[in-house]
């Protein structure tokens, strides 16, 4: 049986992340939910620290023609705990971290740092009213630290954890206090897919595999391919620990270079999906605890 937490947390409607690719990478992903359905067939292509961003509202993460990676601007806010100032009227963006600002317009391919005009090979865009910027300018122009491995654009720093939505993951995500290893597993392909009836009810599944790139087989009982479902007022995960009545899940030995998959089920009414994210690592057995 197949346990999950469900909490009703009033989570804020999030979106997420900003962009920018510096090699080719792909998404091959439908990715703009259309007549309140989603069908995703995609790539893991952003991290925050332990968690791969895999999905958010209304478009995920995604390559443009230019091969740059584009994310919406409110994620930004929420992912990263940056100052955004967004004039509609304008389409433009005014974003704030330390002590750098940067502005973006929509279909410009020049932007301004500190009030010095730049120019960039790529433009943002407004997918169903949501402002999409590329990464890889916001993170170079305002020296956001980073690494590029895997086709990934990977975002190290403690403060992201203390943004809005990470600090809601860290509360809820129990299984983190007997985490062995964070990143054993490279979270790569999913596919999501989400279906609306006319009873307003909500279906909606999304399955997730990982590499194992630790260099050895991940012991059985140890892999912890966790997905979270970020919703506007529920959260919903696998729980970590077993409980009287309910037993944890079988956790098979991946050997190395080999792959493992899991998948996440919910129904909700009125309650749409803002965000899927997913965390790639081992935990402490019951013996390792001792």
């Amino acid at each position: 049986m197949k346990r999950k937490y469900f909490y009703s947390t009033a989570v804020v409607s999030f979106a997420v992340l900003v962009s920018a690719i510096f090699g080719t990478s792909s998404y091959n992903a439908n990715a703009t939910p259309i007549n309140h359905s989603i069908h995703v067939n995609g790539t893991s292509l952003l991290k925050v620290n332990d968690y791969d961003v895999l999905y958010c509202t209304p478009i995920g993460p995604y390559v443009n023609e230019e091969k740059r990676l584009m994310v919406p601007l409110r994620s930004v806010v929420e992912l990263l705990g940056v100052k955004v100032d967004y004039n509609g009227k304008l389409q433009e963006a005014k974003i704030k971290w330390n002590s750098n600002e940067i502005v973006f317009q929509k279909g410009a391919k020049t932007y301004k740092l500190n009030d010095t005009l730049a120019q960039m090979d790529t433009q943002p865009e407004v997918i169903q009213d949501a402002f999409v910027i590329p990464l890889g300018v916001l993170l170079r122009s305002m020296n956001i630290p980073f690494e590029y491995m895997n086709n990934k654009v990977i975002l190290k720093n403690p403060a992201f954890d203390q943004s809005k939505i990470f600090q809601k993951v860290i509360e809820l995500d129990q299984g983190r206090s007997i985490v062995d290893t964070p990143s054993a597993l490279d979270i790569q392909n999913f596919k999501l897919v989400e279906e609306k009836n006319s009873a307003s009810q909500t279906r909606g599944i999304i399955t997730v595999s990982g590499l194992n790139r630790t260099g050895s087989a991940i012991k059985e009982g140890k892999e912890d391919l966790h997905i979270i479902g970020f919703f506007n007022q529920t959260v919903e995960m696998d729980a970590d620990f077993a409980s009287v009545d309910i037993p944890d899940r079988k956790r098979p030995k991946v050997n190395q270079e080999d792959r493992v998959s899991q998948s996440l089920s919910y129904l909700k009414i009125n309650d749409p999906l803002q965000y899927m994210l997913a965390a790639g690592r081992t935990l402490k057995t019951k013996n390792e605890r001792k």
